[in-house]
């Protein structure tokens, strides 16, 4: 399936990219597509965030393709791969959350399209663009997700369990939800072939289940059982909120019952490519090697 959407996308971006030329009359032998794959931090905003929406550590990569439309447009398509994670243990003292005792971890998936508005005009040459490029994008994509939740038992033996399978909420979902992203960032030219850039993006998600908390309490469930250990985990603190613990019963507001939502910082490293790469060696027109100096060709 990721297969088929890359393929799908990459002919999309040539076809644009034919017309584009068409269209402005640039050079044929000018470099309209880049890749680029970074790397950077993911948060999310939700039940669960609590202040405090960033997971821990480099928590993501990506990897995309880009073409240049037009002398301000762009557009690209992205693949990456994220973590999540969010627990009422940093809820204030004493506060329902707190009470509430829930969290989350989660690795997932999304692929999206973008179309890329850029704040400078293109200078016609990809070896002659601007120091710096800002820029901003949004479109649309998925994401695929998976909440899961670690419950240490009596003898001290920690489990993993997704919690889609054990129904903690009296709403089922699914794995995966639209999402609408958008991004805001800056290039930064490294050489004639590279750039370096930082992108913060949003997305916002169709899916109030990305931390697996949103609606009703399920239940009730066998005494014991971990269906019934896993949506309600009040008794595993204290009772340090009266009102809060005696509130938190199946049939009773688990969430807020809002989308969620979720952050990407990016840091990246764009590579331009040659306009014949996919040609046969002979029927190319350039000589030079892919990284190397400008060339008359160029």
């Amino acid at each position: 399936m990721i297969r088929k959407l890359i393929l799908l996308s990459i002919l999309v971006l040539t076809s644009l990219v034919s017309q584009s030329q068409s269209f402005l009359g640039w050079q044929l032998h000018d470099r309209y597509f880049s890749i680029y794959a970074g790397t950077g931090w993911t948060g999310y905003m939700g039940d669960l965030t609590n202040g405090n929406p960033f997971s821990k550590g480099l928590t993501h990569m990506n990897f995309g393709v880009e073409a240049r439309l037009l002398t301000r447009i762009g557009a690209r398509v992205q693949f990456s791969r994220y973590k999540l994670e969010g627990t009422d243990k940093n809820a204030a003292d004493s506060s329902f959350n707190r009470q509430r005792n829930l969290s989350f971890h989660s690795t997932n998936y999304e692929w999206q399209v973008e179309g890329v508005y850029y704040f400078l005009k293109y200078r016609g040459k990809y070896h002659k663009r601007r120091t710096y490029e800002p820029y901003i994008a949004a479109g649309f994509g998925m994401t695929y997700y998976n909440p899961k939740a670690d419950y240490t038992d009596i003898n001290d033996v920690t489990t993993t369990y997704d919690l889609r399978d054990i129904g903690t909420e009296t709403e089922s979902y699914g794995n995966s939800a639209w999402i609408i992203p958008v991004n805001l960032g800056v290039k930064a030219a490294l050489n004639e072939f590279l750039n370096l850039s930082l992108d913060l993006g949003y997305r916002f998600a169709f899916t109030g289940h990305l931390d697996d908390v949103n609606g009703i309490y399920g239940g009730p469930f066998e005494d014991g059982s971990i269906e019934a250990t896993l949506s309600n985990r009040k008794n595993e603190v204290p009772e340090i909120n009266e009102g809060a613990y005696d509130a938190l019963v199946p049939g009773a507001q688990r969430g807020n019952g809002k989308n969620d939502g979720y952050f990407l910082v990016n840091i990246n490293i764009e590579l331009y490519l040659p306009q014949d790469l996919f040609r046969s060696k002979n029927g190319r027109q350039r000589k030079e090697k892919i990284l190397g100096k400008p060339s008359a060709y160029d």
